[in-house]
Formats: structure tokens, C-alpha cells, sequence
């Protein structure tokens, strides 16, 4: 993402927590002659940079990581400037609690550093708190195949049979909302994501 949108901007700071993201961002900004392009090692929930710092923010599948997802746009509002854009792109969970806790569990057990999928009331809370004003919001669906999702995560082979499991056993309440469907030997999962664009009051 931040080698896409720095050919847009005079200078972009790309923050992540792991030291092994931001190298490859460096070597993808590198890579593409991107010289407007800094890295900082930095947690989404304290943000080491002045109020107002930014005309623009934007955070793309990071926040069902995040334990403190209301802080996190809370200090992504802090440090944007009165009447600039903030952009994210985050999971959209299931207005329903038994289905939206179903998925939970299935990416839990894909990636233990997931923490939750917000439903679209909880997304409208954190921009609210934050003092932000919603300018635009769409949904967006994704289909995932199973073995190249958990591949890409590198889940161990128990973690991915329990997940089989769980999508053989699936309550019948849950399924309307979660459609994983079994074909070609594989199991395909929907997902649908929310794209908000936000500006600061």
C-alpha cells in the first residue's frame, strides 16, 4: 500500500509493528525508485508523532489485530490534520454475535494474531469517538480458497484440519452468514471488507 500511494505524495511515513514488514517495504520502495518513502517501527495504538502531523492516513487490514481498535483510530485522528482524509479497509464482521464468534475462531486458529472482526455499528462507534466524520463508506466482497489462504499464513497442518472441522460442523444459524462452500476438493470462504473514507471535524 504505501508503494502505491507514494507516487501521489511529497513524502510518506509507512508504520508497521514488525521489524520484517517494514524491510520489505524498504526493499519494495527501493525497488521501485521510491525516494519519498520512511519506515517507523511503531504500535497503530500510540503513534509517535504530533497532533495534526498528516493531510492524509491510511491503514489497510490492520485493525481486527488490534486489541484497542477505537485507540487505534482515535490516534489515526490525533495526528491528522483538521480536514484531512483518513482511508481504511478492514474486515466487515457479521452483524450476527454466533456467526461474527464463528469466524473469530476460523481466523484465530489461521493466524493466532487476529483478534476480532467489528461489525459495522462498532466501526461506526470508533469513527464517532474519534471525531471523525464519515465521508463515504462500501462494502466489497472477497472469496478465499482455504489451502492458499492458510498457506499464505503458514498455519500448521493441525491449526487447518481444526478449521476443516469447523466448516464440516458449521451450526445451520451460521451458515447464511459465513458461505463457505466445499468444491474441487476445497473449501472457499467469503469475506466481506469495509471501505470507509473519513475526514477530521
Amino acid at each position: 500500500m504505501a508503494a502505491a500511494l507514494a507516487s501521489w505524495v511529497r513524502e510518506l511515513v509507512a508504520i508497521d509493528v514488525t521489524p520484517q514488514m517494514l524491510v520489505q517495504t524498504g526493499l519494495l520502495a527501493r525497488e521501485r525508485g521510491l525516494s519519498n518513502v520512511s519506515m517507523c517501527l511503531a504500535d497503530a495504538q500510540n503513534l509517535p508523532f504530533r497532533s495534526e502531523a498528516f493531510d492524509v492516513v491510511s491503514c489497510r487490514i490492520v485493525l481486527h489485530h488490534i486489541s484497542d481498535a477505537d485507540k487505534a483510530v482515535a490516534e489515526m485522528g490525533r495526528v491528522l490534520k483538521g480536514g484531512g482524509r483518513l482511508f481504511i479497509q478492514d474486515i466487515l464482521g457479521a452483524d450476527d454475535r454466533m456467526a461474527r464468534n464463528y469466524m473469530d475462531t476460523i481466523e484465530k486458529l489461521r493466524d493466532p494474531s487476529h483478534i476480532k472482526d467489528y461489525n459495522l455499528e462498532e466501526w461506526n462507534h470508533f469513527f464517532e469517538t474519534g471525531g471523525l466524520k464519515i465521508l463515504h463508506t462500501e462494502t466489497i466482497q472477497g472469496v478465499y480458497r482455504l489451502k492458499e489462504w492458510t498457506s499464505r499464513s503458514g498455519t500448521p497442518i493441525d491449526k487447518l484440519n481444526e478449521i476443516v472441522t469447523g466448516l464440516c460442523d458449521m451450526p445451520e444459524e451460521v451458515r447464511p452468514y459465513l458461505k463457505a462452500q466445499f468444491y474441487d476438493g476445497d473449501w472457499s470462504i467469503q469475506m466481506r471488507y469495509l471501505l470507509v473514507l473519513a475526514t477530521k471535524t
